[in-house]
């Protein structure tokens, strides 16, 4: 505990230290390093953004542009014009003359079917009545849809304006050639992994990707929440096929106006970026080689009173050690010496008691008692159970000074089987299943046997309040060697479906006369007396347990205590 004591001070002082000396030099490399980003990406910032700026201004003023053809197209011709395939071929080829930007065009009833179509597909059944754009184009009179596949399997998107003439309601529908988008989307980059692209609300791409997938398709790349909100460009990560890590680029997102639709521009900006990156590096090396003398400085100056510390901390340990434990054992022996007292007298009169019964039976004939065999084993239980508590109190009084274990060949699964079956019948009573869990292998370990069934027994019995009822205990049992040991040993692992012991108990637990049982039902000695005992037979015991799932108690045994 002293030791922890110490660290946990030379820690604090360690870091004090550091931190006085660390500020002042982080805080100059970190506004260093934020007028480096400041200054480079407002440069940033003004390039990608005017770029962007155009880019969306092309896009719109192409959609707005078809937007207006079609709807000059509709209102200028009459209905008998726009029904018959040969007018209708004749207006397309002039819409043509002026720009290949439209794949085909058609009129179409409010029934949902081509009343005239013009195009390199045969598109004369169809029924566009239960389609989602002739939906659209009914409810808004003008609509520009996102990609879709429809009748033709492949990715197009349409305009679509509707009219009132007279009796006549229809819809003029004309498909817009993708790759002039595309052409428009994309541009020549600087990176070689830079990008262009359109998408939907839904982070569907409307234009092909290079490196974030095809039309139609998810956006591999995840944008953050109102990206097209931010009025600088941020960072999003992207994986280089000539890194193992994914690379950070530059990204911006615009909103178009014509429709749903946002473009989204992906900037490889690393030869850009290459003299403020060796800039940084200089100025983290400055950062870096500052913090190392500073933290030698501290470590020494740490080390230096921590151990004065310690050298007077030892002189007055040695003489609180010496009055504590003097103390304690005055205490508990007057406690062990009241409470052997109290059991002896008792455990004496049954002792006696139990002989006698044997007397008398050994006097009377065998054939004259029905049940003679039994009363002579139960005399004899009692004896057996009235050493053995006897034994207990004993230990009890030894406890708090050194007792030499005697020694003595141990097969540590019979002396656990032994134990069980003190507890068996409390067990079954609880409904609680012991489980035996023995591996193959085990082999006999030299220790003091009645000191160890001491503690299998009281840790089990724990176990049993611990469960309380309707759980299982499993006592498991394998081969175990420490480092450098001759044979193997045994470990011994306890566990119970309890409710578990909170962390900030868990420290104490081996503590005298703590007890995370309810008042007046512990005394809090169990667990420190297995200490002990263990400590003196040269094991160790240690705890695992979460509130909830239950409590294991691991005790690891030599083949023999070390000399």
């Amino acid at each position: 505990m002293q030791k922890q004591n110490y660290t946990a001070l030379r820690r604090r002082l360690f870091g004090t230290l550091l931190l006085l000396a660390l500020v002042p030099l982080l805080a100059l490399g970190m506004f260093c390093a934020d007028r480096l980003n400041s200054a480079h990406g407002d440069k940033v910032s003004s390039i990608l953004g005017a770029v962007g700026r155009n880019k969306v201004r092309s896009i719109d003023t192409f959609l707005i542009e078809r937007v207006a053809q079609i709807k000059n197209l509709t209102y200028t011709h009459s209905y008998e014009d726009l029904i018959d395939v040969q007018s209708l071929s004749q207006i397309f080829s002039t819409m043509q003359a002026n720009g290949k930007h439209f794949v085909d065009i058609g009129v179409i009833g409010r029934n949902g079917k081509h009343l005239a179509y013009v195009g390199p597909y045969d598109l004369a059944a169809p029924d566009y009545s239960e389609t989602e754009w002739f939906y659209e184009v009914m409810r808004k009179g003008v609509y520009v849809s996102d990609m879709f596949m429809g009748f033709r399997n492949e990715p197009h998107f349409i305009i679509a304006v509707m009219r009132h003439e007279g009796a006549h309601t229809y819809i003029v529908r004309a498909t817009i050639d993708l790759a002039a988008l595309n052409s428009l989307a994309q541009r020549t980059y600087e990176g070689e992994r830079s990008d262009a692209f359109l998408v939907n609300k839904d982070g569907i791409l409307q234009t092909q990707s290079l490196f974030n997938g095809n039309v139609m398709s998810k956006m591999r790349l995840h944008l953050p929440k109102g990206a097209e909100d931010f009025k600088k460009p941020f960072s999003v990560p992207m994986q280089d096929a000539a890194q193992e890590e994914p690379v950070e680029y530059l990204a911006l997102v615009y909103p178009l106006s014509v429709t749903s639709w946002r473009l989204v521009m992906v900037e490889d900006v690393r030869g850009t970026l290459a003299p403020l990156q060796q800039l940084r590096i200089f100025i983290m090396l400055f950062v870096v080689l500052g913090a190392l003398l500073a933290a030698v400085g501290a470590l020494l100056a740490t080390r230096s009173l921590i151990n004065y510390l310690m050298e007077q901390d030892k002189k007055q340990a040695q003489l609180d050690a010496q009055l504590t434990q003097s103390s304690k054992m005055a205490a508990l022996g007057k406690m062990a010496t009241g409470v052997a007292h109290e059991i002896n007298n008792p455990l004496m009169l049954i002792r006696e008691s139990a002989g006698w019964m044997r007397d008398l039976l050994a006097e009377e004939k065998p054939e004259n008692y029905k049940n003679y065999q039994e009363l002579c084993e139960t005399a004899e239980k009692i004896e057996q159970h009235v050493e053995r508590a006897s034994g207990i109190t004993h230990r009890m009084l030894g406890f708090g000074r050194t007792v030499a274990p005697s020694q003595g060949e141990l097969f540590v699964p019979m002396l656990l089987d032994q134990t069980i079956s003190f507890l068996a019948g409390e067990a079954r009573l609880r409904n609680i299943d012991i489980v035996r869990d023995y591996a193959e292998g085990v082999g006999s370990v030299i220790t003091d046997g009645s000191q160890l069934q001491q503690v299998f027994l009281n840790i089990i019995d724990n176990a049993l309040d611990a469960v309380g009822k309707n759980g299982t205990i499993t006592v498991h049992v394998e081969q175990w060697k420490p480092e450098g040991a001759g044979e193997a040993g045994c470990c011994v692992r306890i566990s119970d479906t309890g409710s578990g012991i909170p962390q900030d108990k868990l420290k104490r637990i081996f503590d005298p006369f703590f007890t995370t049982k309810k008042p007046g039902e512990g005394t809090g000695l169990g667990l420190s007396i297995c200490f002990t005992i263990l400590e003196s037979l040269g094991a160790s015991i240690h705890v695992e347990s979460e509130v909830g799932v239950g409590t294991s108690f691991i005790i690891s045994l030599p083949h023999e205590r070390n000399k």
